[in-house]
Parts: C-alpha cells; sequence; structure tokens
C-alpha cells in the first residue's frame, strides 16, 4: 500500500500521543479486550444491540487483513483503546465506516484521530464515500463525524441518521482539535 500502510502517531485533545496503525491477527484479543471494555449502552450503538452475538467473529474481521476491508488500531502505552474499520460496498468507490473506542477512552480524540487517518488510508485505496448507519441518538459518533471535518450528507430513517461522506476533499480538511504526524 505504500506510505500510509506506516505506524503514524496523534496528539490528542489531552496533549498524549497514541499509535496508530493497522490491525493485524496478532491484535486479536486485544480487539476482543477493547469490546469487553463497552457497556450495554455502547454496545447498543456500535452493533445496535446489547449483547452482539459473536464478537470473536467480529475481532477476527478486524484483525485479519483483506483486499475489501481496512482495521486501524489506536495504541497507548501498547493498549488498544480504539478501533476504525471499513469494507468496501457497492456502488464502487463506496466503504462502510465504523469506529469503537474503549469505554475509559472518550472524549480525548481517539475515535476522530482513527477516522481521519483511515479516511486518508480510503482515498489512497480509491475509495470517494464513506457511508454509515448510525443510532441519530448516538451523539458520541456524531461528533467523531462532525469532527473528522469532512463534507457529508446525511437522511434520517426512522431513528438511524444514514451518513454519506465525501472523502474526496479528505487530505484538505482541517481538524482543529487533533493532530496526526508521521510518515
Amino acid at each position: 500500500m505504500g506510505r500510509l500502510d506506516r505506524d503514524s502517531h496523534a496528539v490528542l485533545l489531552d496533549g498524549s500521543t497514541v499509535l496508530i496503525r493497522r490491525l493485524d491477527p496478532g491484535d486479536f484479543e486485544q480487539v476482543v479486550g477493547l469490546a469487553a471494555t463497552l457497556t450495554e449502552e455502547e454496545c447498543y450503538r456500535r452493533f445496535f444491540t446489547l449483547h452482539p452475538a459473536d464478537l470473536e467473529a467480529w475481532a477476527r474481521s478486524l484483525a485479519e487483513c483483506s483486499s475489501d476491508r481496512y482495521a486501524l488500531g489506536a495504541f497507548d502505552s501498547g493498549t488498544l483503546i480504539g478501533v476504525a474499520n471499513y469494507f468496501a460496498c457497492k456502488p464502487p468507490g463506496y466503504a462502510e465506516v465504523a469506529v469503537v473506542v474503549a469505554h475509559n477512552e472518550h472524549l480525548r480524540g481517539v475515535g476522530t484521530a482513527l477516522l481521519r487517518r483511515l479516511g486518508l488510508v480510503a482515498r489512497q485505496d480509491g475509495l470517494h464515500h464513506f457511508v454509515a448507519d448510525i443510532l441519530a441518538e448516538n451523539f458520541p459518533m456524531l461528533q467523531v463525524m462532525s469532527g473528522a471535518g469532512w463534507r457529508f450528507k446525511r437522511h434520517l430513517d426512522g431513528s438511524v441518521l444514514e451518513v454519506d461522506f465525501d472523502l474526496d476533499d479528505v487530505e484538505s480538511a482541517q481538524v482543529p482539535h487533533t493532530r496526526a504526524f508521521g510518515p
């Protein structure tokens, strides 16, 4: 993949620095552990259910490399504290995106830093749009998505907000509260 496949770092809102890198099979246990930190409310917001059926399959799908999906992790002192991932969908040029941050790591800018880096990777992979279904009541995720600084369209369908991010200007978008550095 080139330059964006290398590790990078991001400075979070609290001034701390996290490592951001692509997940690999060795991260499986940490992905499962991150999911274990989530409250029932956080599980519901992320998975649309209080008790996801197969978190191990979800963790495996994030940790295993594939040509149609990509997952990044944010690591603080070697501990996985957040994940952002996408998988290609139809039409071509689109990918569904999701972010999850460990329970005790919210409000630090982890999700926004991950999402912005993932957007750069997606553009390099030839994608032009991220799409997501978000519960309209999921204010933390809406803040993460707004914080990315990208143009987006949204459509409310019942209690679900359908979001479509235009990634064509991802490299020029500015984010005031996180900054990434490194290759």
